[in-house]
């Protein structure tokens, strides 16, 4: 018995010379060899485990801890591995478990605070996630992965500037870290430090060429701050890096869209759709984009589409009714246009667009009603007092027509065309403004 124990620590160190040079598979049959001739050698189970966790083999990993912990209760190190492969298996919970009973055996475990912390923080409890973060960075002040963790926690409560001191760490630690310089882009970002997160994007781009995500975050800053032709290059560079993502597309879209730019814009969208066919955001943009550039039956297409995919999305009725509306067809118009109103009561556009179709047609009593309630939901619109104005005069009721006029004068610039022209007919029918 005392040689086949003397045999088997002479197995376990032949496997630990294996295990440092990385021939894991080795490693394995040494340690295997000390279990068969002596399956109480704890260190033996623990060994081999960790010989098959370093080959990614997590689940085969699980029964040797299993046992180095049945052979020596206390072995917080058996614990702290076999919670970590239950964490690379997604069993998290049995993960906490694990880790939390190797912290309670060995307090100076900062790996083992900084498991639990993931662990935590999948579970979205990002407090009780900090709080580990906190402890692990204590016994380790240079330990980098638990500041970014923590500053990810921090994030996710929008605790933006207490993110960004965290994301600062990292960087001091790992200065090549171009998550840290992205993530702090997006904290910054979040914050409306657009200046601020460029020049993160810009460092994260200049620590790896090839990312994709901060060239990104970077063009959606460039097109809040309306530097449209600067995101187009910076999203034309994610369609480099990424060609089958349909996000950088649908973005660059947006961008041509802003510059007037339709045809680019709509073809744009077009290959965004065929990477994500069923997004009715897509085919929404897209038809906004045929509206704009006067294709007002390939809107129609795409508004219904869009509609098809999410009924509630009540501006694609409104779409339809003012591309029916450019047609002439303004009975359908008016149709659509009372979609819109069904899906959303206080949809001003929708009163608006319906009057202005009745007026088409010389419904004028009609038109008066829907410019009434247009001036209820929004009592500044210098539009619908103008409209109104106009229905009352088709109705001969001038008085009132001038009292619209007078305060469409109130909400509109006194040099538009639209002024001079209200304030010729008030002068020529004689009323004071």
């Amino acid at each position: 018995m005392a040689n086949n124990m003397q045999d088997s620590e002479l197995w376990i160190d032949r496997g630990d010379e294996f295990y440092k040079a990385q021939d894991f598979e080795k490693a394995v049959e040494c340690f295997s060899r000390a279990i068969d001739l002596n399956p109480r050698a704890a260190f033996a189970f623990f060994k081999r485990g960790n010989a098959l966790f370093a080959m990614d083999k997590y689940k085969e990993s699980v029964p040797d801890y299993n046992n180095a912990i049945i052979l020596n209760k206390d072995f917080s190190f058996a614990y702290f591995k076999r919670g970590s492969a239950y964490y690379e298996i997604r069993h998290y919970q049995n993960a906490a478990d694990d880790l939390t009973v190797a912290i309670e055996l060995n307090p100076d475990l900062s790996f083992a605070y900084y498991k639990r912390g993931m662990c935590r923080k999948i579970f979205k409890d990002f407090k009780g996630a900090i709080e580990d973060f906190s402890i692990a960075i204590e016994k380790n002040q240079t330990y980098m992965l638990a500041y970014f963790n923590r500053a990810n926690c921090y994030f996710e409560q929008h605790n933006f500037e207490t993110a960004i001191v965290d994301y600062k760490k990292v960087i001091e630690l790992d200065p090549s870290n171009e998550q840290a310089y992205t993530s702090r882009g997006i904290a910054h970002g979040a914050l409306g430090n657009y200046s601020q997160a460029i020049i993160d994007y810009t460092s994260a781009i200049s620590v790896k060429s090839d990312a994709w995500i901060p060239y990104n975050y970077r063009g959606l800053v460039h097109s809040k701050q309306k530097d449209y032709k600067a995101a187009i290059e910076d999203f034309k560079k994610v369609i480099e890096l990424n060609p089958k993502l349909a996000d950088p597309y649908n973005n660059r879209g947006i961008a041509h869209f802003a510059l007037k730019q339709y045809d680019k814009a709509i073809a744009d969208y077009t290959r965004a759709m065929d990477l994500n066919p069923k997004s009715a955001r897509l085919y929404y943009n897209r038809a906004n984009a045929y509206y704009n550039n006067k294709q007002f039956s390939e809107a129609i297409n795409d508004f219904t589409f869009a509609l098809e995919m999410d009924p509630q999305l009540e501006t694609a009725f409104l779409g339809i009714a003012n591309s029916y509306f450019n047609l002439g067809q303004f009975r359908e118009s008016i149709k659509e246009y009372s979609k819109a109103i069904t899906v959303n009561p206080r949809l001003f556009q929708g009163y608006i667009g319906r009057g202005n179709s009745f007026m088409k047609i010389k419904h004028y009593k009609k038109a008066l009603e829907d410019f009434t309630l247009a001036i209820e939901l929004k009592p500044d619109s210098a539009q619908a007092y103008m409209n109104r104005g106009i229905a009352f005069r088709a109705e001969k009721m001038l008085e009132d027509a001038g009292k619209d006029f007078i305060k469409f004068l109130e909400f509109s610039p006194s040099n538009s065309r639209a002024s001079i022209q209200v304030k010729q007919w008030l002068k020529k029918q004689g009323i004071a403004f």
